[in-house]
């Protein structure tokens, strides 16, 4: 069988810190396994200062070609969670964004807004060195899929495949844009659906969405998250035995949402001040990316809670072990996604809160018995939750379902469903 030669471009793949890029690291890993696979990846570099991928390490023995590009985006505006701006900063932000604007149409917080250069210069070269024959654009962000598909007019035969992991459009945006540049973003996307030859998406929640938003698009598959049994085979530590009850967080903690912290956080502080026997035996741990908003939230109401920040894979993975309840607040506009926070919380067998809009996930959780679900469009929400922390003293409250199965989200058996696909 002829060699599968392919161009993964991700904009967060490792070193960039975050979640977002997860999926392609973890692809890229058993991918080059694999033989008769050769890879190049292409990603942006990371500008966030002494923070690198906690999925770095992971991908040294990893047999692939990595390109690292400059991002082009103005720096101020990047990875605006990452530091507490000072003045200087927020002077700057408002004079890059005013000319960001000028210079692009649509969505200008898309980070990819100004990689065309690359896709004009850099990667055909890359493709024709390297005699690529599909490439795989992950997003978000999303802009450079138009970049991508620009590719064919210089490589007729390229297959190019998109990689559609979370809406385009309108998708908990918490930096609105005008209703001019929204109609400009959805007919771009309504295009790049039907330009692109294959669509791989994380759900049916996102193929759905795909074809209400273009039902002319091209081929959708759904290849889920999942998760890595590999991250729990080298020092990983076993569940200690404590007279403590755990609350886990793990990955990024977005303070846009205070919707669901700000409840979850205010439920722990009545317990300290009305149970306070129950609030010495709980401690609640934050595992990865906390922003600084969220923390000295935190501070001021001096409660029990560990910040860890971002750890080692094993060693972030361990603690989440540690977890007698593992804690996802996740995105409303997502009510399908089972994110790869799910992988990770139903690998370890990890009873779940979770705080959502209703919709499928809600539904699984709660149909398998799996965690417990706090609903945004609660009006006694934080009641719900302070009531919880009192049940959760009884084990059977927070006890996972044993016979739930958990083994077809492994990344070893979703790569082969991958491979299965880039063949066709």
């Amino acid at each position: 069988m002829e060699d599968l030669k392919l161009l993964i471009i991700s904009h967060y793949f490792p070193p960039v810190p975050g979640v977002g890029g997860r999926r392609w690291a973890k692809f890229v890993k058993y991918l080059s396994r694999i033989k008769g696979v050769q890879m190049d990846v292409i990603s942006a570099e990371n500008t966030v200062k002494d923070v690198s991928s906690s999925f770095e390490k992971e991908l040294k023995g990893a047999n692939f070609n990595h390109t690292i590009l400059p991002s082009n985006y103005p720096s101020y505006l990047e990875f605006l969670e990452f530091a507490k701006p000072s003045l200087w900063d927020k002077v700057m932000f408002r004079v890059q964004l005013r000319a960001l604007k000028k210079q692009v149409k649509g969505n200008y917080w898309d980070f990819s807004v100004l990689w065309k250069v690359h896709f004009d210069k850099v990667i055909p070269a890359l493709i024709e060195k390297r005699g690529i024959q599909k490439v795989i654009v992950s997003g978000p962000p999303y802009r450079y899929v138009e970049y991508a598909v620009g590719l064919k007019n210089r490589f007729p035969h390229l297959e190019v495949i998109l990689d559609y992991r979370d809406p385009w459009n309108d998708f908990n945006d918490p930096f609105p844009i005008s209703e001019e540049r929204h109609v400009y973003e959805r007919a771009l996307e309504k295009e790049m659906l039907m330009k692109v030859d294959k669509i791989i998406t994380v759900s049916e929640f996102q193929k759905n969405l795909i074809l209400q938003n273009q039902p002319l698009a091209s081929p959708v598959i759904v290849l889920p998250n999942g998760f890595d049994m590999e991250d729990y085979q080298t020092d990983f530590r076993s569940k200690e035995i404590s007279d403590k009850i755990r609350f886990v967080h793990f990955g990024t903690l977005h303070f846009l949402k205070d919707y669901y912290w700000k409840p979850f956080f205010n439920a722990f502080e009545r317990l300290k001040k009305e149970k306070p026997e129950l609030y010495k035996k709980m401690q609640i741990d934050l595992v990865g990316y906390c922003p600084v908003q969220i923390q000295e939230y935190i501070e001021q109401k001096k409660l029990n809670v560990v910040v860890h920040g971002i750890l080692d894979p094993f060693i972030a993975y361990s603690e989440l072990n540690q977890a007698d309840v593992a804690l996802w607040f996740k995105y409303d506009g997502s009510p399908g996604d089972f994110a790869t926070k799910f992988g990770d919380y139903i690998s370890l067998n990890k009873y779940m809160w979770t705080f959502s809009v209703k919709g499928a996930v809600t539904e699984h959780i709660e149909e398998h018995n799996i965690g417990s679900v706090f609903y945004r469009d609660d009006v006694q929400l934080e009641n719900h939750i302070f009531e919880a922390f009192l049940a959760a003293e009884d084990p059977n409250n927070r006890k996972f379902n044993p016979d739930y199965d958990a083994g077809k989200l492994q990344i070893n058996h979703l790569t082969q469903d991958l491979l299965d696909v880039l063949r066709k």
